[in-house]
């Protein structure tokens, strides 16, 4: 049977309503951002800053093995056939494609909140520096984005091609915050290129992903409002981490020029 007459199986009737009521969401992410912008701080502020290496390494070790997982589901949802990402796709063409393709986005909700942890680290160690609005907007906005897949998603598994991307680009950065994490300050120091190609990395990711959204607009069609706001969240995304590569890239490189000036007491 050809892919285009294949019938499109239905999703399940029976989803769990933690994930269909937007007020369980709503909640976690509204504690989430209390929490990090001021109960946190105001709770450290008389205390000294908490090591927590053990968790730290538990999260990136658990973000890393997670992430190998959702890659390998999005494969065999998609039959291989993800990074075609201009075709449309149903749900899935038996039974047990469309039971994993709702277990994986279930899955990802999940994972996504767990992230949340990553923000919470950096407030619990008195890194409120690390807290910045980017950071916050991009793990706030994944889980709405999670949210959308398991609710409004009309573009069947094609949709699961910023998961991979992004998935692909977790393994890496979160397998460099483990290294990083056990390595000595010097071999640190010798990883800072690959944390400057990991920020490049994730330019592309989003740079990919709104390649698509043309694609599956004209091809394939989209709710406008569900468009509007994917595409936002993307291009917000993608406007900070280029800001913050050309910021730190003009500091890094001003640092240089001044180290290579000559002493002018000499």
């Amino acid at each position: 049977m050809e892919a285009s007459t294949s019938p499109i199986l239905q999703a399940p009737v029976d989803i769990p309503v933690v994930y269909t009521d937007p007020w369980y969401m709503i909640t976690v992410l509204g504690l989430y951002l209390y929490f990090v912008t001021k109960a946190g701080p105001q709770f450290m502020e008389p205390r000294k800053p908490f090591e927590l290496k053990k968790l730290i390494l538990a999260h990136n070790f658990l973000q890393v093995v997670s992430c190998i997982y959702v890659i390998n589901e999005v494969l065999f949802i998609t039959d291989n056939g993800i990074f075609y990402f201009w075709e449309c796709r149903d749900i899935g063409r038996t039974p047990e494609h469309v039971r994993r393709y709702y277990s994986l986005a279930y899955f990802l909700f999940w994972l996504k909140l767990s992230e949340l942890l990553e923000t919470v680290i950096f407030v619990l160690r008195k890194k409120q520096n690390q807290v910045s609005k980017l950071h916050i907007f991009h793990h706030f906005s994944t889980v709405t984005l999670v949210y959308v897949l398991i609710n409004l998603n009309t573009n069947g598994s094609a949709a699961y091609f910023c998961v991979l991307l992004n998935s692909i680009v977790h393994v890496i950065m979160y397998s460099y915050y483990f290294v990083a994490a056990v390595a000595d300050k010097s071999f640190v120091q010798a990883l800072t290129p690959v944390k400057k190609s990991i920020t490049v990395i994730q330019m592309t990711q989003f740079a990919l992903i709104l390649a698509q959204v043309p694609c599956q607009l004209v091809l394939c069609g989209m709710p406008p409002y569900v468009l509007l706001y994917f595409t936002t969240v993307i291009i917000g995304m993608f406007y900070g981490f280029y800001d913050f590569y050309t910021s730190a890239y003009k500091v890094m490189q001003r640092r240089k020029s001044q180290t290579s000036l000559p002493d002018a007491k000499q």
